[in-house]
């Protein structure tokens, strides 16, 4: 695996470790952002769920983005925590990030909501509050449907797509071999800037079984799934190529 050439596409900031992990290992690697991420103002709806937040017996937070984006917003109306709240985050480095703000969270190893909702005991909870980007995935919803909980959404953020008209040509001049995606946006940005063709020589290195068949429906076939977005999850993988 030594020497391949490696697009990232995670936003811009998201990729510093990972890169300074590849290149150690003598990779050639080329950051490519196929989505930013941009706050969202919230509506009055969301603004009475972070003034309930006491009301919530979990909050959750999806993702790193969620943290950067929403803590604002309760930190804004929430200078002392609600004492029982159980805070909980969706991997490691989200709930790392939440240690800044001096909470303790909750994950699971598997990352993911299916690990959550293993990793928990969800029999006393009554209502959860889910901090995410815009549209996001129902899996958590649907899981603690059947304890009859109640799940809010505090949408703080949302993916924009962007596309790199150049990326194609790069591929092909130098000779990049792996691209890295962790979202079914990504996916659908990669797929608008090269096209099937050039696709089909990738290694595409995908984070769940969802996105992955997402790509076979584009038409891709040379897949990975690495199981999650973590470094040392795609460092796995890679390797066992």
């Amino acid at each position: 695996m030594a020497g391949k050439g490696i697009i990232l596409t995670r936003p811009a900031g998201y990729n510093d470790s990972l890169i300074q992990r590849l290149t150690s290992e003598g990779h050639r690697v080329f950051e490519r952002p196929l989505l930013s991420i941009e706050p969202l103002p919230l509506d009055d709806k969301a603004k009475q769920r972070v003034v309930d937040l006491d009301r919530y017996d979990v909050v959750v937070f999806v993702s790193r983005n969620a943290v950067v984006h929403g803590m604002k917003h309760l930190q804004a109306y929430w200078p002392q925590w609600p004492l029982r709240l159980v805070w909980c985050a969706m991997g490691r480095r989200t709930a790392d990030d939440l240690q800044s703000y001096d909470i303790q969270a909750t994950f699971p190893e598997k990352q993911g909501a299916a690990g959550l909702v293993d990793e928990m005991d969800w029999h006393a909870v009554s209502r959860v509050l889910v901090v995410r980007g815009k549209g996001g995935l129902e899996t958590l919803h649907d899981a603690l449907g059947r304890w009859s909980i109640t799940v809010d959404y505090l949408e703080t953020y949302q993916r924009v797509a962007k596309s790199h008209s150049a990326l194609q040509q790069e591929i092909i001049d130098l000779q990049l071999e792996v691209v890295i995606l962790t979202s079914g946006e990504a996916l659908s940005s990669l797929c608008k800037s090269v096209d099937a063709k050039v696709l089909g020589k990738l290694i595409i290195v995908v984070p769940t079984e969802r996105v992955a068949l997402l790509a076979r429906e584009f038409g891709l076939r040379n897949l990975l799934v690495s199981g999650s977005v973590s470094d040392d999850a795609v460092l796995t993988m890679l390797a066992s190529i």
